[in-house]
């Protein structure tokens, strides 16, 4: 499946609506921020120099 069939079927999920799609991904986006954030700090490791942890 390609990209754009991902972000077609992310904005279908959404009514057409591609505000709602936009808000969902970066909602995700910020949830798998803190997940990995507390790896990091389970594990004592430091996230990779290009790594962009907020």
């Amino acid at each position: 499946m390609s990209i754009n069939d991902l972000i077609d079927g992310l904005i279908e999920e959404c009514n057409g609506d591609v505000h709602g799609a936009l808000q969902a991904l970066l909602l995700l986006n910020e949830r798998l921020e803190a997940e990995l954030q507390h790896v990091y700090e389970l594990t004592n490791l430091a996230p990779p120099e290009w790594a962009t942890v907020h």
